[in-house]
C-alpha cells in the first residue's frame, strides 16, 4: 500500500556545506522523529527520519520511517522519497531473529516458542520498547542508536547440535519446566558519514544474558537462532508501491539472480555464479532499487549462510537433477524453497495457490539473514555443499555486524551489487560510513 507522504522540520535543501552531518527533531507523517540529514557523493542532501519512543507516537520507536534523496539526469535533481509501507511491518531497521526449529521426542521439528508455550518466535522488533541514545562520531558523521530488549526460548541445560545432522543431540523433552526465556539485548546503531551515499548500520546481539537458572555466566547451547536484522518493508520506488521486478543476491560464494522477470513463483533463476566480493540482497522496481550489503569480503564476515539445495544450481540444472523447490504455500515452485533464501525478501509477499505460480507482488520486504546456529557451540556450519567456520557462541558473548543501506535510481546489474562486488578488490572505495562510533 502506498504511504502518504508529508515532511516537516527537516531542511532538504541541495549542496548543504561538507561536514553538514545534523540532526532535527521533526514531524514525518504525523510521527515525531528524530531527522538526520547529510550531504551525498554528488552534494545533495540525503535524509533518515528515524521514529522516536514516546513523543506522543502510537507504538514503538526505533527504526526509519522515511528517507529521502535526489537524482540526477538532466535538467534540476528530482527529489525522490521514501515511505515506510503503512503494513503492520512498515518501516525499516528494527531486528527479527528466528528460532530455530529443534528436534523433539517422537522425531518433531518446531520451535521451543511454538511447541512448548505457543508464542510467536520472531516477533517484529518494532513491537519492543526502545531506548535511543546519540553516541559520539568523529567530524562529518553522526549516529543515533536503539536498544531493545529482544529475547527466546531456550533450555535449562545445553543441548550441543549434532554437527552430522544440525540437529539436537538429544530429542528435547515437553513440559515448560525444562524451558527458560531469555532477554538478550539488541542494540542496533545507524550511521551517516558526509560526502557518502549510504548510511551503515551496525547490529549487536548481546548473549551474555543467556545464563541458565541458576547458572553463574553465559552458556552455549541453550538458545539458537537466525540474525535478521536490519528488517522492513519500505515503498522505495517514489509512492508508487508497483510491482517488483527483481530480487538478486550474493552469499558466501555464489551470486544468485532471476533469468525470468518480474520475480513470481515460476520465475527462473541461476544461482550457479562465484563470488568473492560482500554479502548482498537488493529488490528492485520500476526504476529504482533497494538494498543491504555488508561492507568486507565475505571471507571475513561472521554471518555465515543457512542451508539451501539450490545453491550452486540454475533452475533447470536443480530441476533436471532431480530438485523440487517448495512453497511456504504448500505445493512446489520454480524458485528456490521459501525457506531456504540466505535472506527474507519477497518469497513471503508472493501470493499463493497453483492458480498464482505467476502471479507479481508489491510486497517490498528486505532484511538481512544468516544460518540458524546462532547461540550454539558449533565451530562450522553447512550450506548445502561444503562446511564453512563459525562462531555460534562468541568468547566476547556479543554477535557483532554491518550493513549498508543502498536506496537509488537502479542500474544495470544494480547499484548495490556494484557496491558489493567491489570488496573482491584489495582496496574498494567505500560508498557507505566508515566511521567508528563509541
Amino acid at each position: 500500500m502506498k504511504a502518504a507522504i508529508s515532511v516537516l522540520g527537516a531542511a532538504l535543501s541541495v549542496g548543504t556545506p561538507a561536514f553538514a552531518v545534523t540532526v532535527t527533531a521533526g514531524t514525518v507523517n504525523g510521527l515525531a522523529a528524530d531527522i538526520w540529514s547529510w550531504t551525498d557523493s554528488a552534494g545533495n542532501v540525503r535524509t533518515a527520519a528515524l521514529k522516536k519512543e514516546g513523543a506522543g507516537n502510537t507504538g514503538h520507536g526505533g527504526y526509519a520511517i522515511q528517507m529521502t534523496y535526489f537524482v540526477t539526469g538532466s535538467g534540476k535533481p528530482q527529489k525522490i522519497t521514501v515511505n515506510a509501507e503503512t503494513g503492520g511491518d512498515g518501516g525499516f531497521g528494527y531486528f527479527v531473529s528466528h528460532e530455530r526449529y529443534r528436534l523433539f521426542a517422537g522425531g518433531v521439528h518446531d520451535t521451543i516458542a511454538s511447541r512448548i508455550f505457543h508464542k510467536d518466535d520472531s516477533p517484529l522488533g518494532l513491537g519492543f520498547q526502545a531506548t535511543a541514545s546519540k553516541p559520539s562520531t568523529p567530524a562529518g558523521s553522526g549516529a543515533e542508536r536503539f536498544t531493545i530488549l529482544y529475547g527466546h526460548y531456550g533450555t535449562i541445560t545445553p543441548d550441543p547440535v549434532d554437527p552430522d545432522t544440525g540437529d539436537d543431540s538429544k530429542p528435547l523433552p515437553s513440559g515448560a519446566a525444562n524451558y527458560a526465556f531469555y532477554s538478550i539485548p539488541v542494540s542496533t546503531t545507524w550511521v551517516f558519514q558526509d560526502g557518502l551515499d549510504y548510511p551503515r548500520i551496525d547490529v549487536a546481539v548481546d548473549l551474555s544474558h543467556v545464563v541458565p537458572p541458576g547458572g553463574s555466566g553465559p552458556k552455549a547451547d541453550l538458545v539458537s537462532f537466525d540474525v535478521r536484522g536490519p528488517y522492513g518493508v519500505m515503498v522505495f520506488d517514489n509512492g508508487n508501491d508497483g510491482t517488483v521486478r527483481s530480487v538478486a543476491w550474493a552469499d558466501r560464494e555464489y551470486s544468485f539472480i532471476l533469468t525470468k522477470t518480474p520475480v513470481t513463483r515460476d520465475s527462473t533463476w541461476d544461482w550457479s555464479r562465484k563470488y568473492g566480493g560482500a554479502r548482498y540482497q537488493v529488490l528492485t522496481a520500476g526504476r529504482f532499487e533497494m538494498g543491504l550489503y555488508e561492507p568486507l569480503r565475505v571471507t571475513k564476515s561472521a554471518v555465515a549462510d543457512g542451508y539451501s539445495a539450490e545453491r550452486g544450481f540454475t533452475s533447470a540444472g536443480f530441476a533436471g537433477g532431480g530438485g523440487s523447490s517448495d512453497s511456504s504455500c504448500g505445493g512446489t515452485q520454480i524458485l528456490p524453497s521459501d525457506g531456504e533464501w540466505p535472506y527474507q525478501s519477497v518469497q513471503y509477499s508472493l501470493p499463493c495457490g497453483a492458480g498464482n505460480l505467476d502471479a507479481t507482488t508489491t510486497g517490498k520486504k528486505i532484511a538481512w539473514g544468516s544460518t540458524a546456529y546462532f547461540g550454539t557451540s558449533l565451530t562450522a556450519v553447512y550450506n548445502g555443499q561444503k562446511s564453512f567456520p563459525f562462531r555460534g557462541f562468541p568468547a566476547i558473548h556479543k554477535i557483532a555486524y554491518s550493513v549498508c543501506l543502498v536506496l537509488g535510481q537502479t542500474t544495470a546489474g544494480t547499484l548495490t551489487k556494484a557496491a558489493a562486488a567491489a570488496y573482491a578488490k584489495p582496496n574498494p572505495v567505500p560508498q557507505c560510513a566508515t566511521q567508528p562510533v563509541s
